[in-house]
């Protein structure tokens, strides 16, 4: 009896423990794709060109990112004044931006490489994952990516690059604009965005 007791207690002390080493086992799953994709298309970026490397980037970024929630913390209380059209218009629209961001950033190579570092439990259902990219004679930059669990599946909600977020810049910069000028200027200025990263790389 007492030899079972003690058995019970171990189990739940670990089944916890199981559970966050599984769930980051999973979540470092998603940004691994991610980041094995980055560093391809970064050796080949040239070669590529800026449509070659949307081309890369486009399933990818839609596979590991869950961009409802991103469109949801972007807009912060403007969401709710958004009918299902404009909200779904929004999504489609942060999408392609997002994959034409990554396009046009992620455009040569010079040896970088991600490495995973540690893992943080969140609340709601949330973890951090926190990585680093090196590369010779550079200094390292800190990624730390924020992943949401939905249906089974870990993806992307924000990204923290050197202490900056992803999603507190969208949301200074979009919300003001909503309230300066309006939901179709915000579509308007992010669809410039798009055709300007394109530009810019063939210029």
């Amino acid at each position: 009896m007492f030899f079972q007791v003690i058995a019970t207690i171990l189990l739940l002390v670990l089944a916890p423990l199981s559970y966050a080493e599984d769930a980051a086992s999973s979540a470092k799953t998603t940004v691994d794709k991610l980041n094995v994709v980055m560093i391809e298309v970064m050796k080949s970026a040239k070669q590529l060109g800026y449509e070659g490397r949307y081309k890369k980037f486009e399933p990818i970024v839609k596979e590991t990112h869950d961009f409802d929630a991103i469109a949801q913390l972007a807009l912060g209380a403007h969401w709710k004044n958004l009918d299902d059209k404009q909200k779904q218009a929004f999504i489609n629209k942060l999408t392609d931006l997002s994959v034409a961001t990554y396009a046009a950033q992620f455009n040569g190579y010079s040896g970088e490489e991600f490495k995973y570092e540690s893992s943080q439990s969140l609340k709601s259902n949330r973890l951090a994952l926190r990585y680093v990219l090196s590369a010779p004679k550079e200094k390292p930059v800190n990624f730390e990516y924020f992943l949401t669990q939905r249906e089974g599946h870990w993806n992307i909600i924000n990204i923290v690059v050197d202490g900056i977020s992803d999603i507190a810049l969208k949301k200074a910069q979009y919300t003001s604009i909503i309230d300066r000028e309006g939901f179709d200027s915000l579509m308007n200025k992010l669809t410039q965005r798009i055709v300007d990263y394109a530009s810019n790389d063939a210029s």
